[in-house]
């Protein structure tokens, strides 16, 4: 009898599964949040040692088959067509959103600035106080705060509707000089297409504990 998820059959890094799927890590990294590309990680390691299963792989790439590639580079999108219309500007979305994912992580609010807005705004709760304001105090803060390495974000909805879009969030395992370790949040983010961009304008955000 076979033996499913023997370690011959799995991809031990995002490199092999870059390869695998003839795409760059970065694009596969994109799809684990975006499109639910199934990828593990090995407990009580670094953020970035994972391995996914061959089988999974190619059981996720059937499910997508009806649909085409939401980019033919990570760099160049074909001409837009009703039929990948929606696909392009989710996979747009899902580029800006891994600006604020990625400034978290490191610790640097100047690479989140490009995602927003010039008159973005936030409002939310922290350790149940209100706050409202500009965007600017978050570009500041999160340089403050510093890396957070082992920060864990996943998309639980994005929604595009014609010119607006929504996506909600979910963030574990924030950490830095400011938040101490382990620490949660919700964040709901209002985008708006410029021209030929999607831009946060709003960021309503619940911190718990």
């Amino acid at each position: 009898m076979e033996v499913r998820n023997q370690p011959q059959k799995t991809l031990e890094s995002w490199k092999q599964i870059a390869a695998y799927l003839e795409r760059s890590e970065r694009t596969v990294r994109r799809w684990e949040l975006s499109q639910g590309l199934p990828v593990h990680r090995r407990e009580n390691e670094r953020q970035d040692s994972v391995f996914a299963f061959r089988h999974e792989i190619e059981a996720w790439r059937r499910q997508r088959i009806k649909a085409p590639d939401a980019v033919s580079t990570d760099d160049e999108l074909p001409p837009k067509s009703p039929q990948n219309a929606y696909l392009q500007d989710h996979d747009a979305i899902t580029r800006v959103m891994h600006l604020y994912i990625e400034s978290a992580r490191n610790g640097d609010g100047e690479i989140m600035r490009p995602a927003f807005h010039p008159e973005a705004t936030l409002s939310g709760f922290c350790q149940g106080v209100e706050y409202s304001g500009a965007v600017e105090h978050m570009f500041g803060w999160m340089t403050a705060n510093g890396p957070s390495p082992e920060l864990d974000a996943r998309f639980a909805r994005i929604e595009i509707i014609e010119s607006i879009a929504i996506v909600h969030l979910e963030v574990r395992r924030w950490g830095g000089k400011l938040l101490g370790s382990n620490a949660r949040t919700s964040d709901v983010f209002t985008l708006l297409r410029v021209g030929d961009a999607w831009k946060i304008t709003h960021k309503a955000f619940h911190w718990y504990g």
